[in-house]
């Protein structure tokens, strides 16, 4: 693939704002390439860009869809043969989470501080974003009941033998 005429971002790489044309081998950078050529003329080129506080599953975000049933009804966009029906304008589905994501040029966000006994939850809803990677930040800072009841496991399992065996 043949990426022709991009201001290329590359900071790792010392390019900033660079018009240049970019060749990807077997989904490599490489130094020449053939196939599709897209005209990226004017367009910023850079690598994806990564999200690393993010409110797009669990509790927080379900909360904010209860308190404003009527947003649902912003911002669709109807089944396409590729996507899957998107909601919301301010609490986005999950569908649109990902969507709307990938379009800005991301392609991981982590969802911050999710409490432990909600993490199934946030991951289940986490599995239904399209596009992106994701993942969960734990939250573990105020949570001494599950600390302390994760030392006491520990130790029991320590002096009952069992320690590496689960």
């Amino acid at each position: 693939m043949i990426i022709k005429g991009g201001i290329v971002y590359d900071p790792a790489n010392g390019i900033y704002g660079d018009e240049m044309d970019l060749f990807i081998d077997k989904g490599r950078m490489a130094l020449q390439a053939k196939g599709e050529v897209i005209d990226a003329s004017g367009l910023l080129v850079m690598p994806g860009g990564v999200d690393a506080h993010t409110h797009i599953a669990g509790k927080k975000v379900n909360t904010g869809r209860i308190m404003s049933p009527n947003d649902s009804r912003q911002g669709t966009e109807p089944r396409s043969a590729v996507c899957r029906p998107s909601t919301g304008y301010t609490v986005p589905n999950c569908y649109a989470m990902g969507y709307r994501y990938a379009r800005m040029g991301y392609t991981t966000a982590f969802e911050a501080a999710t409490p432990i006994l909600e993490a199934r939850h946030t991951h289940e809803e986490l599995e239904e974003i399209p596009i992106i990677d994701k993942g969960a930040l734990t939250l573990f800072g105020s949570n001494w009941q599950v600390m302390e009841c994760v030392r006491d496991k520990d130790r029991r399992r320590r002096s009952m033998g069992l320690w590496g065996q689960c």
